[in-house]
């Protein structure tokens, strides 16, 4: 069996491309024969006429950063991915899609309206929803939506291609009803595929010379609002030594991960970086920006509360509580076995796509 994977790999973005990795070795220890669809608009791209157009230069040091990560994960895309040779637009998908029997699409939030939109530009690109040509099976991993309502003009535009999928499972709680707004059933909830893996595939990933292996510090690592964070947690942290995102200068995966697991606590807004907290044993935090459980919000409230833990989650304004969450006791025998039972949708899931 030839299994293509179509998912956000190519996001400059530890989680995008983590999950990718999961669900390709995964299916791997399954005997059955998998490439990443190498699919990036060209839109995305970095470009000079697009540093001036859009003044990047204002922003220089945050541009510059975004190139140093990009690079780092490149190398490791190079390194690790099973990737084909690129495509770069909905139009090309005829061209490869005949090379699979089976089509998965997702993790991350592949089918969010935006891209749906805008995501090469101009015209609607419904290319995560497979509209193009396949004779084969076309199905839907741990998708995300990005929302907790899908938006009527975009829901009637792809109702008719996820009626074609032989099988759909979504990431989150709200994903279901999403996905029965567009007309379809039998949507199962499933765990993202980083959760699939073992502790100790990513223990395995961790940079062993990493400087920070005898040092005393928290982790902040934030994917938005990182100025505002920084003002605010330096407040309530003082005195702490804080490690923010990749200000060490190293931005490969490798040593995300080993700032994650050296650390005594992790403060975050990430959801691949809860996961992987969770997988190295490491106390966190999930700061969010919107209070309740609205937007992205959703992802962090399904997984942490089918594990008994939505007290890790803080609303931005409720930092005073950072205290108390710190010194929360965690019962790891009893987070891993929920953990083991959450992940046996996605094992069934996946053994049926492949039987």
């Amino acid at each position: 069996m030839r299994i293509g994977i179509l998912t956000f790999h190519w996001a400059t973005n530890y989680g995008a491309v983590l999950q990718c990795f999961a669900l390709q070795t995964y299916l791997e220890q399954l005997n059955v024969e998998v490439k990443v669809i190498n699919y990036k608009p060209r839109k995305y791209d970095e470009t000079f006429y697009d540093f001036v157009r859009y003044r990047k230069f204002f922003h220089l040091s945050s541009y510059i950063q975004t190139l140093k990560k990009e690079k780092s994960l490149s190398l490791f895309r190079a390194n690790n991915l099973h990737q084909t040779h690129r495509v770069y637009s909905y139009n090309e998908f005829s061209s490869i899609s005949n090379e699979f029997d089976v089509i998965i699409v997702g993790s991350d939030q592949v089918m969010n309206p935006y891209f749906l939109r805008f995501g090469e530009g101009k015209g609607v690109t419904p290319a995560y929803f497979l509209a193009f040509p396949f004779a084969g099976n076309k199905v839907a991993y741990a998708v995300s939506f990005g929302c907790v309502e899908y938006p009527e003009r975009e829901r009637s535009i792809v109702a008719k291609y996820i009626k074609d999928f032989k099988m759909i499972s979504v990431r989150e709680s709200t994903g279901i009803d999403i996905v029965k707004s567009m007309g379809v059933e039998n949507a199962v909830l499933v765990p993202d595929p980083t959760l699939l893996m073992d502790s100790q595939f990513y223990h395995n990933l961790v940079d062993l010379n990493s400087k920070f292996v005898n040092q005393l510090y928290i982790y902040s690592f934030f994917i938005r609002n990182i100025s505002e964070r920084k003002e605010q947690l330096n407040l309530a942290m003082r005195n702490e030594n804080v490690v923010w995102n990749n200000d060490d200068g190293n931005y490969s995966l490798h040593a995300w991960l080993a700032k994650i697991k050296h650390a005594e606590f992790v403060v975050t807004d990430s959801f691949h970086c809860m996961v992987m907290c969770l997988k190295l044993h490491k106390p966190f935090v999930i700061i969010t920006d919107l209070e309740g459980k609205v937007g992205m919000n959703d992802r962090f409230y399904t997984l942490l509360g089918y594990l008994k833990l939505e007290s890790l989650l803080l609303h931005k304004k409720q930092l005073f509580n950072l205290t108390r969450v710190r010194s929360m006791k965690y019962n790891w025998d009893s987070i891993d076995k929920l953990l083991f039972d959450y992940n046996q949708s996605g094992i069934d899931f996946l053994n049926m796509v492949v039987s």
